[in-house]
C-alpha cells in the first residue's frame, strides 16, 4: 500500500444510476466534493439537484483525486472502466483506493487487484445489499475485501452510505459473500412462489396463507418483501427489479459450473429469473417470478 492517503473529502465516482446517485448524493451531503463522470452527459441532467462536479474524462477525475468509487452493471463494466486506453489504471495517481460497489465475478477481482497493486493502486471489492431503497436511505449492507489497511483509509466514508459495513478478507471475499447473499435470497425467493403457488392450487387463500407462513418458522425478511405482491397482484411499486437479481444469479450459477459446482437449486433459480426477465419489463419486481413458477406448475 503506498504511504499517500487519498485526497481528503474528494472522491471520484462513477456508475449514477439510482443506487449510485443516491450514495453521490449522501456523499455531497456529508461535505465531500463528489467528482462525477458519465458516458452520457444526460444524465448529468437528470442529477442536477445533485452538487456533482461533472468531469470530462475519466482521466480529468483520476487528476483530482485519490479515492474513486464504481457502481456499475456487471464485470465487463468493471474492466472496462479500469483497463481501457486512458482509463483508471493507467490515470490513477499512484496512492489511489479504488473501491467498487458493483456486483461482479469474485475471480475477476482477484486478478484486478493483482494487476492494479504494481501500479500502486489499492482495489477494495465491496459489493454492497440494500437495493435502491437501502441506497437511499444509507442504510446499506457493505461487505468489503482486499486490503485491510486501505479499507481503514475509508472506512469512514463507507458509514455515510451504509449501516452494516466490514472488511471479510482478501480481494474477492466481498464478492464472494454478496453471491451467497443474492443465492440465498433468490432461492428463499423462488420456494415461496412455489409454496405460495401450490396452496393457490389446493384452493386456499393466499391472504391466510402469507399471515400464517409469517407466523411460523418460514417467516423471513423475504417473505415479508415477496408475499404481499403475490398476494396483492403485482399491484405495489417495485421494489428490487427482476433482472439485476437475475444478473447476478446467472453470473454466479455461471461461476459455479467453471468451478465444477453442482448447486442445482441455484441453476434452476437462475433459469426461472432468466425466463422472468426474457418475459416482461426490465423494470418489474423480482417477486413476480411467482408467475412463472404458476406457469409451469402443471407442466407447461
Amino acid at each position: 500500500m503506498n504511504s499517500s492517503s487519498p485526497t481528503p473529502n474528494t472522491i471520484g465516482f462513477i456508475g449514477l444510476g439510482n443506487m449510485g446517485s443516491a450514495m453521490a448524493g449522501h456523499l455531497c451531503n456529508a461535505g465531500y466534493t463528489v467528482l462525477a463522470w458519465a458516458r452520457n452527459a444526460s444524465t448529468f441532467q437528470a442529477l442536477a439537484d445533485i452538487p456533482l462536479k461533472q468531469q470530462p474524462s475519466i482521466e480529468a477525475l483520476c487528476a483530482g483525486t485519490r479515492l474513486i468509487a464504481l457502481n456499475v452493471t456487471n464485470t465487463a463494466d468493471v474492466l472496462s472502466l479500469l483497463f481501457r486506453e486512458n482509463g483508471i489504471a493507467e490515470c490513477a495517481q499512484p496512492g489511489t483506493i479504488i473501491v467498487d460497489f458493483s456486483t461482479i465475478d469474485a475471480a475477476a477481482v482477484a486478478e484486478i487487484a493483482r494487476e492494479l497493486k504494481p501500479r500502486g493502486i489499492d482495489y477494495i471489492d465491496c459489493p454492497v445489499s440494500g437495493g435502491a431503497a437501502g441506497a437511499r436511505a444509507a442504510t446499506l449492507s457493505m461487505m468489503a475485501g482486499g486490503d485491510l489497511a486501505a479499507f481503514q483509509q475509508i472506512e469512514s466514508m463507507l458509514k455515510h452510505l451504509g449501516k452494516t459495513i466490514r472488511h471479510v478478507g482478501p480481494s474477492g471475499a466481498g464478492q464472494a459473500i454478496k453471491a451467497a447473499n443474492q443465492m440465498a435470497l433468490c432461492i428463499q425467493l423462488v420456494g415461496i412462489a412455489e409454496a405460495m403457488n401450490y396452496a393457490l392450487a389446493q384452493g386456499a387463500d393466499l391472504a391466510i396463507v402469507l399471515e400464517l407462513l409469517q407466523a411460523g418458522l418460514p417467516a423471513s425478511r423475504v417473505l415479508d418483501w415477496a408475499g404481499p405482491h403475490m398476494v396483492n397482484g403485482f399491484t405495489d411499486p417495485v421494489s428490487i427489479e427482476a433482472h439485476l437479481h437475475a444478473k447476478d444469479v446467472r453470473m454466479v450459477a455461471d461461476a459455479a459450473r467453471k468451478q465444477g459446482l453442482h448447486l442445482p437449486l441455484l441453476f434452476k433459480t437462475a433459469e426461472l429469473l432468466d425466463e422472468l426477465v426474457a418475459e416482461g419489463p426490465k423494470s418489474q419486481d423480482t417477486s413476480r417470478v411467482f408467475q412463472v413458477v404458476r406457469k409451469h406448475l402443471r407442466g407447461q
